[in-house]
Formats: C-alpha cells, sequence, structure tokens
C-alpha cells in the first residue's frame, strides 16, 4: 500500500510539473523586461491592450530573461518598417540566432512567394542568400493587426500569419546553431500579446523533417576545404591565390541539399575572402560530365590545372543568377572534361556578403568516385634549398627578353618580361611543374656541371629553351 502511495504521489508531481511546464506565459512589455537602445521604444497601450512600441533606429529590443527553446510562441504585431520586420527566437547574442521576418513591401499581395521567410544567423551573418528554400506566401497587411504564431520542435518549426487553421511557412530543419536562447523584435513595429506555452509544440516532432536529396548520389557531399584568405582590394583574382605545399586543408562533409556551408564553418567577415574547395575525381573512362553548380558569391573552376568555368552569383546586380542571386544547384551548369584516371577538381570561391557556400551536382555518378583530397600535388618532392639556390637567375628566351626565377621556399618563382608570374614545384633534382599551366621545365647543366638552360615541356613535347645568363 505505502508503495502505490508513493508511486501516486510521483506521478501527480510528474503531472503538475509538465502542467506547468506547458502553461501559457505572457511577456511583460515593460521597460524593465526588456533591452532597448534609449529612446527608441515607447511601452503604451493599443485599445487598453499593453503594447511595446519600437521607433525608427530601434535595432534589436531583446527580453530579458527568458531562455526558450520548444514550444509556441505568438504575438500581434502592427508592421511599421519600409522593408522588414524581424523576430528572433533561441538568440544568444548578435552572432548566432534564429531569425523569422516579414518582407513588408509584400503585404496586400498574397501571392508573393517570399512574403515572410526564414533564416538562421550564423557567426554574425544572415543566412538568406544561402537557404532559398525557407520563404513563403502569406496574407498580411501594414495597416492593421496580424497574429503570428511559431510551433517550434526541436529541429523543426511551423508559422502561421492571421490563419491558425493552415501553416504559412514550414520549416523542416532550423539551421541555427542554438537550441536555446531568448527572444527579440527588430524593425520598427507595434507589439501586443506576446505568449509563451514552453513545450507546447503540438503534433510537431522534434527530429528533422527529411531531407529530398539524402539518397541523391550525384552530390559532392565531402570536400577538402582551404582556410579562408582576405583578398587584396580591387584584386579580384590573381595567380598568387592558387593553393601551395603549406595550404592547410580540413575535410567538410556538406549539410543537408548537399550545401557546403562556409559560413558555418568560418562566420562573417567584413572583408572579402577567397577559399578553395578539392576533390579528387577517379574516372574509368575518359568522358564529358555535366555538374550543376550552386555558389555565392563568386567562383573559379580548375580542372586538372585549367580554368574550366568562372562567374559571379551577386545579389542586387544585374549578372546575379536565379533564385535572386541566391545559392541554389541550379544557379548553373558546366562541362567537365575528364581524363580517364585521377583528375583533381578544384574550387575557388569568394564570398562578399551574408551566406558563403557551394552545392555540386553531376549529372551521374557512372564510372566515378569521388574523395576529398587535402593534399597539394601527389608530384611534388622535397629537394635541397642549395639546389633551388643553383637554379636561381636570369633566363634568355628565344625573342630576347628575360625570364628572372627566384627562389621561394622549397620552390621557384618566375616572373620578368619574358613570362607570366608563375610558381614551379620540384618533382625531381631538376625537373618541375607549373601547376595552373600544365607545364613542365627541365634544368640542364654543361660539360662544367653548371646550370646553363631552361627547357619547357608541354603535354610531353619540348616548346621552349631559355639559355642561363652569367
Amino acid at each position: 500500500m505505502k508503495n502505490a502511495t508513493l508511486i501516486l504521489l510521483f506521478l501527480l508531481a510528474a503531472t503538475a510539473a509538465f502542467a506547468q511546464k506547458r502553461k501559457a506565459t505572457s511577456v511583460p512589455l515593460t521597460a524593465d523586461k526588456w533591452t532597448f537602445s534609449p529612446q527608441k521604444v515607447e511601452f503604451t497601450s493599443e485599445g487598453g491592450v499593453p503594447a511595446m512600441k519600437i521607433l525608427p533606429g530601434g535595432g534589436k529590443v531583446v527580453a530579458r530573461g527568458i531562455d526558450f527553446s520548444s514550444g509556441t510562441i505568438e504575438f500581434d504585431i502592427k508592421l511599421m518598417n519600409p522593408v522588414f520586420n524581424s523576430f528572433y527566437f533561441r538568440m544568444q547574442d548578435d552572432k548566432e540566432a534564429e531569425c523569422f521576418y516579414f518582407r513588408n513591401e509584400r503585404a496586400g499581395h498574397p501571392e508573393a512567394g517570399d512574403a515572410v521567410q526564414y533564416a538562421p544567423i550564423l557567426g554574425g551573418a544572415t543566412l538568406w542568400d544561402v537557404f532559398p528554400q525557407y520563404q513563403s506566401a502569406a496574407t498580411f497587411s501594414r495597416d492593421a493587426w496580424n497574429h503570428v504564431k511559431l510551433v517550434i520542435s526541436g529541429a523543426q518549426m511551423r508559422v502561421y500569419v492571421n490563419n491558425l487553421a493552415q501553416p504559412t511557412l514550414e520549416v523542416p530543419r532550423l539551421e541555427g546553431n542554438p537550441t536555446t536562447g531568448t527572444l527579440a523584435f527588430g524593425g520598427e513595429a507595434l507589439v501586443s500579446n506576446l505568449v509563451l506555452r514552453p513545450g507546447q509544440v503540438e503534433d510537431l516532432p522534434a527530429a528533422p523533417g527529411i531531407d529530398l536529396t539524402r539518397n541523391d548520389p550525384r552530390y559532392i557531399r565531402r570536400w577538402a576545404v582551404s582556410q579562408p584568405v582576405v583578398t587584396p582590394e580591387h584584386v579580384d583574382y590573381s595567380n598568387d591565390f592558387m593553393p601551395t605545399p603549406e595550404t592547410a586543408w580540413q575535410v567538410v562533409e556538406a549539410e543537408r541539399g548537399g550545401l557546403v556551408n562556409l559560413t558555418r564553418r568560418f562566420g562573417q567577415s567584413d572583408e572579402r575572402r577567397f577559399t578553395w574547395l578539392k576533390v579528387k575525381i577517379t574516372a574509368a573512362t575518359a568522358g564529358r560530365k555535366k555538374v550543376d553548380l550552386g555558389f555565392k558569391d563568386e567562383v573559379w573552376v580548375f580542372l586538372n590545372g585549367k580554368m574550366t568555368y568562372l562567374d559571379k552569383n551577386i545579389e542586387g546586380h544585374p549578372i546575379m543568377k536565379e533564385p535572386q542571386g541566391r545559392c541554389a544547384v541550379e544557379n548553373t551548369s558546366f562541362v567537365l572534361p575528364l581524363k580517364q584516371g585521377t583528375n583533381e577538381l578544384l574550387i575557388g570561391l569568394a564570398d562578399r556578403l551574408f551566406g558563403w557556400g557551394l552545392i555540386a551536382r553531376l549529372e551521374n555518378m557512372e564510372g566515378l568516385e569521388i574523395t576529398p583530397d587535402p593534399t597539394f600535388d601527389p608530384r611534388l618532392v622535397k629537394i635541397s634549398g642549395q639546389l633551388l639556390d643553383a637554379y636561381a637567375g636570369r633566363y634568355l628566351l628565344p625573342d630576347g627578353k628575360a625570364m628572372i626565377l627566384t627562389r621561394e621556399k622549397d620552390a621557384m618563382k618566375i616572373s620578368g618580361e619574358g613570362a607570366p608570374n608563375a610558381m614551379c614545384y620540384p618533382q625531381a633534382e631538376n625537373r618541375f611543374f607549373i601547376r595552373d599551366m600544365d607545364l613542365e621545365m627541365e634544368f640542364r647543366k654543361d660539360n662544367a656541371d653548371q646550370v646553363s638552360n631552361l627547357v619547357f615541356f608541354y603535354g610531353g613535347k619540348q616548346v621552349l629553351d631559355a639559355k642561363r645568363e652569367n
């Protein structure tokens, strides 16, 4: 009997705790419960109901003492910003949060497919442009109150706008890093009736929804990625950006939809950055394979050392790709002329604003094996610094122009009037290769064992002989 009583007491306590967890909580719209810029928020009432009025230039208005993870959030909002009104949840700080927002110019246009949107904030960047799928049409007004309800359960979210019977936006995978945090509003607005129901998730599962690309083998899902470097001002691309033997690589897994989310890994930057992605493609036979590519913002593609494709996808510019300059696998396509055996696919990517990422999908994987390649070049060997120093000097081309070779660490740099700037690397004591030009070069000596000539080869055939100037 005693044990039965204890069990009953335990069940009653658990039921009470669960009920308390699901209890609706009204968030006070008073100055002591919010953090905001001075003179930018008024706490008033509308129709006898407490309201918070966010004035122009108010920035984010952040709730105090709230730690929300999963459950239901409801509020009424009158949109006053000419462009956006945002609601943040699971907010850790300005750099990490989830964001649902209205595109206010779409008010009164229920046919507009991008009236409301969701984007995570990662590393200070709002990833609007790498998740174009998270948007929907909505019926809302800028002249009247709108009712918003968010149901958040673990990795998923449903949003209702002015219609509690039908979700306006469904997000099968919340892409932000935080799983808990506070709430905030952004943009001029009137807000009232903010209510939280922690734990009340209706029938929404906590596990992520299905990724429709999950079993599609055409996506390249593992890449070797280099650390990003800040590019010099007014330099679009330079061969000096090419990887070197000192380049540090890490193997990165693509996320849902085959997206290599570089912002999640490297965060936001106020400066233009450049990074490399690299895989090895082993082909059973030579052939041509079409590649569909999504990218943000600028891309340079090299196959086996030769530039194959370059393009830009910059939102708001005529060169932007559909959809709206955002990263999607439909952005562009091109053909890779693969040789039999091992091929190196090297993709340079530069970012400018918002999210940064890449999606690559081949037309099929027949006869292919693709692996990340965090190496420089299998031909590379190390030779002595004394030998490298002996190769440095001026070499005269047949037309009389001079080519200058200087040592740079364990390699040689070519410059001068008679040749483009290039780096050459040793593959034997007297044999070097130039990756980005698919050239090889051989140092030859005279009878006195002194370097006398530099001979260039393309496709195994001699194409140029430069004589050493003493």
